[in-house]
This record gives C-alpha cells, structure tokens and sequence, in this order.
C-alpha cells in the first residue's frame, strides 16, 4: 500500500495519505451500502408486495436499517473489517491496536448516524489534523490501511 500511495503522491503531490485515506473510506461506505444494505432493502420491498407498502410501512424501513447496523457490527466484531473496507484494504481497529468487538462497533455506528444527521460529521474529519472522525474519536477506534497477503 506504501507504493501505492507514493505512486499516489508523485502523480498529484498536493493529495496527502490522509486526503488520499478519506477517499478510501467513502469507497468502503458506498461498497457497504451496495452490497449490504440494498440488498437488505429489496428484499422487504419484494416481501411486502408493492412500492406502496413498503414507504407506508416505516417498521419495515426502521428494521432494515438496524438490520445493516447488526450485520456490519458483527463484520467489524469479527474480522474488523466489512465488505467495502477489504475492498478498501483497510481495517478498523481500537486505539490500543486490539481487535474491535460487536459492542463497540455498534456503539461507533451509532455515534457515526448520530454525527451525519446532524451534518457534523461531515466537516469533521476535515478540521482536525489527524483527519480522525467523530465516531472514531469518541469510540477511541482507528482505521488503518491494511495489506492482504500475496500467494
């Protein structure tokens, strides 16, 4: 991931590994929101029957989102990282290095709705210098790049 940074870094100097970081994020949250909560999503809408049912029916939407909160916690719990941060290659760890459990990882997701409602957590990561979001300062989580291994 070194090189790839530097190689990064040579074709636009002015990007840091930290601006350069952030772009990964998102394109781990837009991967996360493909391939777990959409399909989450179109299977109620098939199992209620109609575009209708499924908007009046705001149980069913509350239920699909705490379902991708579950799922995504327990990914983050057990490995540390979702389907768009291997994409991403990075991983969520605790600041102490150790590996995050569901609990925490729940509580971070919540913190993360609770930032980006308020549209705080968008500027966030922009202001400080460690480019650290809210949910990850308040859950004392970090994220870092993360090599897979080459057979």
């Amino acid at each position: 991931m070194k090189d790839k940074n530097q190689q990064l870094n040579k074709k636009n100097p002015k990007k840091s590994k930290k601006s350069i970081f952030l772009i990964e994020r998102i394109k781990a949250f837009i991967t996360d929101i493909f391939m777990v909560y959409t399909p989450i999503l179109y299977i109620s809408y098939i199992a209620l029957g109609s575009k209708e049912a499924f908007q009046q029916n705001q149980f069913v939407i509350f239920v699909c989102f705490l379902m991708y909160a579950l799922i995504t916690s327990f990914l983050f719990g057990i490995k540390g990282q979702t389907f768009g941060y291997m994409y991403a290659e990075i991983k969520l760890i605790r600041n102490d290095g150790k590996r995050v459990g569901f609990l925490l990882a729940f509580f971070r997701f919540l913190l993360f709705c609770f930032s980006m409602s308020l549209l705080f957590g968008f500027i966030f990561p922009l202001l400080n210098k460690n480019r650290k979001t809210f949910h990850d300062l308040i859950a004392k989580t970090d994220v870092m790049q993360y090599l897979r291994e080459v057979k």
